[in-house]
Formats: C-alpha cells, sequence, structure tokens
C-alpha cells in the first residue's frame, strides 16, 4: 500500500490534534482540581457523585433540625434548673419559717419572699425559645403553658426530630413532668407555701413539705431527662458528622483529580504534543517542492 504526502500530512495532522485535545483536558483538570466536571466527563461517576451529595445534602438538614432541638434543651435544661434553684430556696423558707419561734409577722415577711420566687419559677416555666414558642408547652406551644397561679394548660406530647436513617424522640420535656402526673402540681405548691406562711398557716405549711422534697426529686428526673436527650442528640450529631465526612471522601474519589497523577499525565501530553508538532514540521519539510 503507498503512503501519499497529503496522507502523511493527515495522519500526522491528527495525531497532533489528539494530543492538544488531550493537553487541554489535563491542563482542565490540573487548574479545576476535578476530574469529573461535567456528565460527559464520566457518565457513571458523575451520577454517583450526584446521588452523594444528594445524601448529604439530606444530612446536613437534618443536622440543622438537631442542632435546633439540641438549643431548645439545653435553653429548658436551664430552665429547670432555675425552677430546681427556687425549689431549694423555697423549702428551706419553708423549714425556716415552720420553727416555733417565728411569729405571723416573721412569717408574712418569709411568704412574701417566696411569692416573689414562685413569680420567678413561673417566668422560668413559661420560657419561649428563639422562634418564639414556648418550650415547656408540648404541642401546644403557642400559649404560655402555666397560668397565672402555676396550672399547667399544655400536653403531655413530646418531640421527635430525624436523625438520619432512624428518628430520635422524646427531643423536648413537656411541662407534664411538673405536674401531679409526674408527682406534685410544682408551681402551685409554691404559691400554697407562700399564702401558708403569709396566713401565718402553720398547719398547711408543714403539710407542704414533703410535696417540697417530691418536687425537687421532680424537677430533678426531668433534668435528667433533657440531660439524657441532649446527650442522644450529641451522640447522632457525632455519628452525622462522620458521615458526612465519609460522603466528602467517596465524593473527592469520584470526581477530584489526582493533583499529581494529573501533573505526571500532563507532562507526558505535552511531551507527546510536541514529538507530534515535530514530526508535522519535519514532514512538511521533506515533502516540501521547493526545497
Amino acid at each position: 500500500m503507498r503512503i501519499t504526502g497529503n496522507r502523511l500530512i493527515d495522519v500526522s495532522a491528527a495525531a497532533t490534534s489528539k494530543n492538544q485535545s488531550a493537553v487541554a483536558d489535563i491542563s482542565a483538570q490540573v487548574s479545576s482540581g476535578l476530574r469529573v466536571g461535567t456528565p460527559s466527563d464520566d457518565p457513571a461517576a458523575w451520577i454517583a457523585a450526584q446521588r452523594t451529595k444528594l445524601r448529604q445534602a439530606f444530612s446536613q438538614g437534618t443536622g440543622a433540625a438537631v442542632a435546633a432541638s439540641r438549643d431548645r434543651l439545653e435553653v429548658t435544661d436551664n430552665s429547670l434548673g432555675a425552677i430546681g434553684d427556687v425549689l431549694s430556696q423555697i423549702r428551706t423558707l419553708a423549714i425556716q419559717g415552720s420553727s416555733d419561734t417565728y411569729n405571723a409577722d416573721n412569717r408574712a415577711g418569709l411568704g412574701a419572699q417566696v411569692r416573689g420566687l414562685f413569680q420567678s419559677a413561673l417566668d422560668s416555666a413559661n420560657v419561649r425559645g428563639t422562634d418564639g414558642e414556648y418550650l415547656l408547652a408540648g404541642t401546644a406551644s403557642l400559649i404560655a403553658p402555666f397560668d397565672a397561679a402555676g396550672v399547667y394548660r399544655g400536653d403531655a406530647i413530646t418531640r421527635s426530630v430525624p436523625s438520619g436513617d432512624a428518628v430520635t424522640d422524646g427531643t423536648t420535656i413537656a411541662g407534664s413532668a411538673l405536674t401531679a402526673a409526674s408527682g406534685v402540681d410544682v408551681l402551685p405548691l409554691l404559691d400554697r407555701v407562700a399564702t401558708a406562711l403569709q396566713n401565718n398557716d402553720l398547719a398547711t405549711l408543714l403539710s407542704t413539705l414533703p410535696d417540697l422534697d417530691t418536687a425537687v426529686k421532680q424537677v430533678s428526673l426531668a433534668r435528667t431527662q433533657a440531660g439524657g436527650a441532649m446527650n442522644a442528640l450529641d451522640a447522632t450529631t457525632s455519628a452525622r458528622t462522620a458521615l458526612e465526612a465519609s460522603m466528602q471522601q467517596t465524593i473527592s474519589k469520584l470526581v477530584e483529580a489526582d493533583t499529581v497523577t494529573a501533573a505526571s499525565e500532563l507532562a507526558k501530553a505535552s511531551q507527546s504534543l510536541e514529538v507530534s508538532r515535530a514530526v508535522t514540521s519535519h514532514i512538511l519539510a521533506v515533502l516540501d517542492p521547493t526545497k
């Protein structure tokens, strides 16, 4: 088979064009850091990367919900802690006021203190989150859960939050934890202590002491539940963070270029391009009829 000069030129030009394309592709990988920038680069890898990115986005959305629930629980726990502190103070005042050494005026003074502490506890029990919802109201979170007398008006339903492939239950504490359903009606009890002191009603005051002990334990249990829920959300966050890191590694392997390998391939492709250009120049020189 006789190879003509034009055929040699065509073959050489095709080789040069191919090498130019290879240099351009690898240069793009080196500059962008991506091996797969468009579906046409590697359809299978591109599709797998997009699916992983969707999972990653879902996980991040879940993470935001978990973080918000964690923040709400922390505010709730602080509120319960404040109520617990008030309970301890009122219990001390009640024991003090039950002493035979106290008269009606002394007890009335203690009653005024307890009344102020009761209002502080009521304010803590009606705490709101950053979104304006009442945190201890259960699902009835648009109205204050405790009325002026400390009577609970919410429900006992707690919320759940999606956490990856599962659902974490009990990510809120309902105000029912401070009612007779869990021991005693904590806030009305404080009001009763204040009234007994102000009325110099020693018999009623003495009857509140065991209930105050129950209330202290009740609030402590509610805080334990809040702490447990926060720990569960923290564990969820740790697992989600590890999962997202793994997904990011998967995406990187699918679409990112190995810079060392890409640089080496670029050097080889550039060398091949220079060789093909030199061959083309040589062929053109040999076939030039003027020489």
